[in-house]
């Protein structure tokens, strides 16, 4: 269940999606920053309507998948705060850009301290002249052999 548990909190780049012009990385900024209100209203705006999200719990389509597997986690764990680090950027064109990162998150579960991290994969697609998240895959680091 770690990997749903890292899937949903912030960057420490305080941006609003309001804030223009906007390009991906600072929407993918936005969108960790908006994670960590651990309100779904904040998250939306950044997330496109069809955005496939894949986490070790499944596969969730669409905004309202999205939502429930999103409050499922914040009402898991509090004070949830979800880093990314160490982003590449693989492919950037004018219209999509992707990157993958290690993220790293730390919070309360069942009041007791606990914190996690693996890689991710995110897909930024440009909507309307919005960047907004098309596709997320969180998962576990890499077994050591």
């Amino acid at each position: 269940m770690k990997a749903i548990l890292c899937a949903f909190s912030s960057l420490l780049i305080p941006l609003s999606a309001a804030e223009s012009p906007m390009n991906h990385a600072t929407a993918l900024s936005a969108y960790v920053e908006a994670l960590n209100t651990h309100a779904w209203e904040k998250i939306a705006p950044h997330v496109a309507e069809d955005a496939v999200f894949i986490f070790t719990e499944g596969t969730f389509t669409g905004h309202t998948a999205a939502k429930a597997a999103f409050e499922k986690t914040f009402k898991l764990i509090e004070n949830e705060v979800f880093s990314l680090h160490d982003i590449a950027w693989t492919s950037v064109t004018e219209n999509m850009a992707s990157c993958h990162y290690e993220f790293r998150w730390q919070g309360l579960i069942a009041g007791q301290e606990a914190s996690g991290g693996g890689r991710g994969t995110t897909i930024l697609r440009k909507v309307d002249d919005r960047w907004l998240i098309a596709h997320e895959h969180l998962g576990p680091y890499a077994r050591k052999s």
